[in-house]
């Protein structure tokens, strides 16, 4: 007897297209964040420049360079952010 896969398929269709619908989410979500820290000067090496203190109160084996590297991995080196905005148009469309 053959198996029906059409279950399991529109079951992976929906998860997907929550993944992706979550994944544009959190990337607007530390697009606002990365603003937020630019405006409120948290990286520019002024008073409120955030640091390993203020850091470890939330992620206590980090520090603020490591935090700083994360973001660089966003917006630098790597260009996540970059890359979500130029695929946006594809990734739009998995939205139901």
């Amino acid at each position: 007897m053959a198996q029906i896969w059409v279950a399991k398929q529109v079951n992976w269709v929906q998860r997907f297209s929550n993944a992706t619908v979550g994944m544009l989410a959190n990337s607007d979500a530390i697009q606002l964040l990365f603003a937020e820290a630019t405006n409120d000067g948290y990286l520019s090496g002024g008073a409120q420049q955030l640091t390993d203190a203020t850091v470890q109160t939330v992620l206590p084996a980090a520090t603020a360079a490591l935090l700083f590297s994360a973001m660089g991995a966003y917006a630098n080196s790597s260009q996540v952010l970059a890359i979500v905005a130029a695929n946006r148009q594809a990734l739009e469309m998995m939205r139901p």
